[in-house]
Order: structure tokens, then sequence, then C-alpha cells
């Protein structure tokens, strides 16, 4: 999931020049102009390209403008509906965002997921940011936060797709599907075992009661974990807009059937009988 460095993605990039050209943008210049009076921080500044300018200083006597200007972007996305707080911060933080994303390898999200990810972390961190509790280090806390919390998404990602059935519990349960190799991590040997039994009543279920095709998407799906995006790129090849309406019939498809399912399991079960 994490170590050495992967490129950035161009569309990534694509997102951090979009973000870029929406702040500079000329209609947004009366809104920073009316920042100005209220934010000291802005005052020696006469467009927001000149706050760019100054946040991509790097040298350390520099930090203190740097500080405060944060803070003062930071404040304006908070107080504010405009969206040139939320592309100024995001462009003023470009570098950053852009390391953080080369330490991202692996593929328990999509590339374009994890770009968005990154961007979409660091913009919700920024706009819960207490700034009356934390009065300095806002940048340190502002990387550290948003990299604690894309790194904590991806653990949960990659071990819901690890929290699968072993061969035996294939054999066991469902002795007519493909042979598959483990998944297990060895150091968690007994990974949610009743989720398993409960999603191998369901595909029983659904093999007894659905069309094949239902019966496919649950097996890709909820059995060997696919991600339903992977499961739908292999069934649309090269049309975009296609694949999106198909992922977003099947997900629905999807949870109408496991709603279903789960209530025929739940039926299913023998009642205990009297007695202590």
């Amino acid at each position: 999931m994490v170590g050495g460095t992967s490129p950035v993605s161009d569309f990534f990039d694509h997102l951090l020049g979009l973000l870029r050209v929406e702040a500079l943008a000329p209609r947004h210049q009366a809104v920073f102009a009316a920042a100005r009076t209220q934010r000291p921080a802005f005052a020696r500044h006469a467009t927001l390209e000149s706050v760019q300018a100054a946040m991509a200083d790097a040298r350390e006597e520099t930090y203190p403008e740097r500080e405060a200007l944060t803070r003062a972007l930071v404040a304006e996305m908070q107080a504010s509906s405009s969206p040139v707080w939320t592309a100024a911060l995001a462009t003023a933080y470009a570098p950053m965002l852009r390391r953080l994303r080369r330490r991202l390898l692996g593929n328990a999200v999509p590339r374009e997921d994890l770009d968005q990810l990154v961007l979409a972390t660091f913009l919700s961190v920024a706009r819960a940011f207490p700034l009356s509790r934390w009065g300095d280090w806002t940048a340190v806390r502002l990387r550290q936060q948003t990299a604690r919390e894309v790194f904590r998404y991806l653990r949960k990602e990659r071990a819901e797709q690890h929290e699968t059935y072993t061969q035996e519990q294939f054999a066991e349960w469902l002795p007519d599907v493909r042979s598959v190799t483990p998944l297990e991590s060895p150091r968690r040997p007994s990974i949610r075992r009743s989720f398993v039994k409960r999603d191998a009543v369901l595909v029983h279920l659904a093999q007894a009661t659905l069309p094949r095709s239902d019966v496919e998407v649950l097996m890709a799906t909820v059995v060997r974990r696919e991600k339903l995006r992977a499961y739908v790129s292999r069934l649309v090849e090269g049309d975009a807009a296609e694949a999106e309406r198909t992922y977003q019939r099947l997900k629905r498809q999807r949870t109408r059937l496991m709603q279903r399912l789960r209530t025929q399991a739940v039926d299913a079960v023998p009642q205990p009988s009297g007695g202590c």
C-alpha cells in the first residue's frame, strides 16, 4: 500500500491545474478584495496570485507569513461558500498533495479514486480544522491529519479485500466455485468467520432463487471481494459512459439483492427450542 514512490497521475495534475485556474479567475477578485479588509495576512497582497507566490516560497524565514496565510485561507474556506478559497488552499498545498499521492501504492483503490481521495481528504480536514484550538504549526497539522486519514481509509479498504475465504471454506460451503488462492493474512487466523458463514448462506440462497447474472454479481463482489467498479470494467470495456451506467445499475441491484437475501437467511435460521 505504501512504500517507494509512484508517479503522480496526469489526472491528479489535471485536477490541481483546474483548481489553480479557478483560484486565479478574475471573477473572484472582488471576493478576495473583501477578505483583505478582514484578514491582516492578506493586507500586503493585491491578488490571490501574490498569495500563491508567497505560499510557494519555501525558505525558512518565510514560514511565519506562510503560517498566517494558511490560517487566513482556512478561515475563509470555513466561513465562506465561495469556491475560490477551496481552490486557493488546494493550489497552495499542491506540492504537499503531490508528495502524498506519490506515496500511495497498491491496487486496493483505482488510481483515479486515489487522486480524488487525497484531494477530498485534504479539503475535508481543512474544513474541520479547529483554528481556535490549534494556534500554530497549521501546515504541519494539515499534512499529518490528511495523511493519517488517507492511510486509515486505505488500510480499511485493503483489509476488507483481504478478509476473504480459505480454500477449505470454499470447498465446504461453495463446492462448485472455481479454485482460488487464499488471501487471509497469517497474522489474523480467525478473520470475520461469522461474516464468512453469513455470505456463504446468502450465496447458496442466491444460487437457488436468482438468475445466473445476479449470482455472478454476488459471487464477484461478495464472495471474492472484488470491487464493483473492477467487475464492471471487465464487463464493459472502452465505453466510460456505459461503464458508469452499468455500475450505477448493478450497485442498486446488488443492494436490493442483499436486502432480500438477508431477509431469507433470517427466515431460514431455525428457532431455538423452549426450556433452559
